[in-house]
């Protein structure tokens, strides 16, 4: 009998990244659409002495450890969902938002003086 590799149907992956502005190592929250008919809300993006890296939604069990309450089930999966993930967050965290372009031209407009307004001569002369 022939063993075949479990590759599986190309599954779209949609990513949401809402970054965080707190300081810590938490970067950013992630909700992921697999297919879209399967989704995981609360992935978050951490940044610790090891490196950035992706954490699924879990709890706490009673002597402090933590588990997750979904995961990728195969190494491809996960390496799929991990850059995917980055990628949008990468995206997220270079692209201004429109929101702070506004406000960032609003302060520098405020900052900048009024111009001068010159009068030219009377009003009858045009």
């Amino acid at each position: 009998m022939d063993e075949q590799a479990n590759t599986g149907p190309k599954l779209d992956v949609s990513v949401k990244v809402y970054p965080t502005k707190e300081s810590g190592p938490l970067l950013a929250f992630a909700s992921v659409n697999l297919g879209g008919c399967f989704a995981v809300n609360g992935i978050r993006i951490m940044d610790t002495k090891k490196g950035t890296f992706i954490a699924m939604p879990g709890r706490k069990d009673k002597e402090g450890k933590y588990h997750d309450l979904c995961c990728p089930t195969t190494k491809e999966m996960r390496q799929a969902l991990n850059a995917a993930i980055l990628d949008a967050y990468q995206q997220a965290v270079e692209k201004p938002s429109v929101r702070g372009a506004l406000q960032e031209a609003a302060k520098e407009a405020a900052e900048r003086p009024a111009p001068a307004k010159e009068r030219t001569a009377d009003k009858g002369a045009r």
